[in-house]
């Protein structure tokens, strides 16, 4: 066999076809989508939620930074609607995904029952910064699916999250998230 020969055999070789149509030695495929959080009116709350979706694991990982907040424990939850505008209340209530339970079902993440939007708290120091990750196997990136963070917002609240919906208070800073690949 020539070398021509040899080589499209191996060539084919490595590209068997599996169920679906896609190539069986193709790797995972990882995804990223990110927010930009810019504060409501009367707030200076800055910062980034970085998605990350791994296809090894077919886990999404939330890195959350923020800069310029009040020190404390305050919520932040992924809401509904992908806009900011009248101070964060056009994101609507917090995301709850493919369920089809009761909207008014909020909880901490750690809870039985929650909304697939609700990631928890993040704590901020006295110098006014703060980071959170967070994961879950319930988000997609970019799929279209009801699962799919893409096109929802993040709001970063005043307050606490105790695990109801009242707990964390007015929207102090809002992005949307947005696909990066």
């Amino acid at each position: 066999m020539t070398r021509i020969g040899c080589l499209l055999v191996a060539t084919l070789a490595a590209c068997t076809v599996g169920d679906g149509g896609k190539p069986m030695n193709t790797p995972p495929v990882d995804k990223h989508a990110s927010a930009t959080i810019e504060p409501t009116t009367g707030n200076t709350v800055t910062g980034t939620a970085q998605f990350t979706y791994s296809g090894a694991d077919d886990r999404t990982t939330l890195l959350l930074m923020v800069q310029n907040a009040p020190e404390g424990m305050h919520g932040f939850h992924i809401h509904n609607v992908g806009a900011c505008g009248n101070n964060g209340m056009d994101a609507g209530p917090h995301w709850d995904g493919a369920a089809a339970g009761d909207p008014l079902a909020h909880g901490l993440p750690t809870a039985a029952l929650h909304h697939v939007g609700d990631t928890g708290n993040i704590g901020i120091g006295a110098d006014g910064t703060g980071t959170m990750m967070m994961e879950s196997a319930t988000w997609t990136l970019g799929d279209g699916t009801a699962t799919d963070v893409v096109n929802h917002a993040v709001i970063f609240h005043v307050n606490a999250d105790d695990g109801t919906m009242a707990s964390a208070g007015a929207r102090s800073g809002c992005g949307i998230i947005m696909a990066t690949d």
